[in-house]
C-alpha cells in the first residue's frame, strides 16, 4: 500500500495556501483512476520544526512506501527532509507554494508549474539525490556562512518588531549587515587540507548541493545533486564599492570568471574554524555551530520530479 502524506504549510508565500492545494490535490486524486487504491492524508505544520515531525512519524507508521510532498517553501522542504533522509521506505517531492523556492531552480528543463501540478507530482519519477550534513541536521540546498546568514539571523529578529513586513525585515537586516557583516574571520579545511582565504578573512562562503539560494542567487553554478560532492564557493573580503560591482555578477552565476580572488572547489567534506559559533544559513534556516564540519551524503534522499503532462 502506497501512502500520500501532504503536509502543507499555511504560512506559506502564496494566498490560501490550504485552500488552493487541498484543491488540487482532490482533483489530482479524483483524475488519476489508477490510484484508487492508494492512500491520501493533508496535514498542516503549526509551528517552526512540525514538518520535521510529522515526517518522521510517517516514516514509523506506515511499513509500505509512503510519498511525501512538502508543500511550502525551502524551509518546509528542509525540514521534511531532515525527518526522511536515509529512510528506504519514503520519498520527497518538493511542491513550491512558498515565497523562495530556490530549491527547484536546479531543475532546469522543469518548469515551476509542473511541481505545482500535484496530478504530475503523484506520477512522478523517483531519483536518489546527495544532502549536506552538519551535525545534528541535513540540507538538501545549501549551507553558507558570512554575510547572507548574518542576514537571516538579523532578519528573524527584525521581522517581530511591529510594523515591519517580511520584505521590509529583510531590508533593514541587509542594509545592516552590509555595515557590519562584510568581513568574517574564517579558516576552513577542504577533504582535511587547510586552506586560507583572503588572510582568514571572508564576505560569504557557500556549499552547494544545488545551484540557487537567498531568492535566485547561482552562487554554486557547477554543482549537481547526484555527484557525491558538494561545491564550495568563497569570497575573500571586499570592500563594499566592489561588492555592490559584482553582486549581478554574483546573482546570475557568472562571478566565476568576473569576481577577483573568488575560489570555487568540488569537494566531499569542510571544516570552518573561529574563535566563536559561526552563524549558518540551511536552506534559509538558520543555525549557530562552533567550528562546524559539513560532508555530502551521497544518494541520501529518495526525490520525486513531477512528470511529463
Amino acid at each position: 500500500m502506497i501512502r500520500h502524506l501532504f503536509i502543507i504549510n499555511p504560512k506559506a508565500g502564496i494566498r490560501n495556501p490550504v485552500e488552493v492545494a487541498t484543491q488540487k490535490i482532490r482533483e489530482a486524486f479524483i483524475l488519476n483512476t489508477d490510484r484508487e487504491n492508494e492512500t491520501y492524508d493533508i496535514v498542516l505544520s503549526q509551528k517552526k520544526g512540525d514538518a520535521t515531525l510529522l515526517a518522521r512519524k510517517a516514516c514509523l507508521e506506515n511499513p509500505g512506501f509512503t510519498c511525501i510532498y512538502a508543500c511550502g517553501g525551502d524551509g518546509t522542504l528542509h525540514e521534511v527532509v531532515n525527518g526522511v533522509v536515509g529512510a528506504e521506505n519514503v520519498a520527497v517531492c518538493p511542491v513550491p507554494v512558498g515565497s523562495g523556492n530556490d530549491f527547484i531552480r536546479c531543475f532546469d528543463d522543469i518548469p515551476k508549474e509542473r511541481f505545482l501540478n500535484v496530478s504530475a507530482c503523484i506520477r512522478g519519477k523517483e531519483i536518489l539525490c546527495d544532502v549536506l550534513r552538519c551535525g545534528d541536521f541535513y540540507s538538501l540546498n545549501n549551507i553558507s556562512a558570512g554575510l547572507d546568514a548574518a542576514t537571516g539571523k538579523r532578519q528573524n529578529k527584525v521581522k517581530n518588531l511591529p510594523l515591519i513586513s517580511g520584505g521590509a525585515a529583510y531590508k533593514v537586516a541587509l542594509a545592516y549587515s552590509f555595515l557590519t557583516s562584510m568581513k568574517n574571520t574564517i579558516r576552513f579545511e577542504i577533504d582535511g587540507e587547510p586552506l586560507l582565504i583572503g588572510e582568514g578573512n571572508v564576505t560569504l562562503a557557500v556549499l552547494g548541493n544545488g545551484k540557487y539560494y537567498g531568492g535566485g542567487f547561482k552562487a554554486t553554478p557547477l554543482a549537481e545533486l547526484q555527484d557525491g560532492l558538494m561545491d564550495f564557493c568563497t569570497v575573500p573580503t571586499l570592500s563594499r564599492m566592489e561588492f555592490l560591482k559584482y553582486v549581478g555578477d554574483y546573482k546570475n552565476g557568472t562571478h566565476l570568471e568576473t569576481m577577483p580572488k573568488v575560489y570555487y572547489k568540488k569537494c566531499k567534506k569542510i571544516k570552518m574554524i573561529s574563535e566563536k559559533p559561526i552563524v549558518l544559513q540551511a536552506d534559509g534556516e538558520i543555525f549557530e555551530r562552533l567550528d562546524p564540519e559539513i560532508e555530502v551524503v551521497p544518494g541520501a534522499l529518495r526525490l520525486i520530479l513531477p512528470a511529463e503532462d
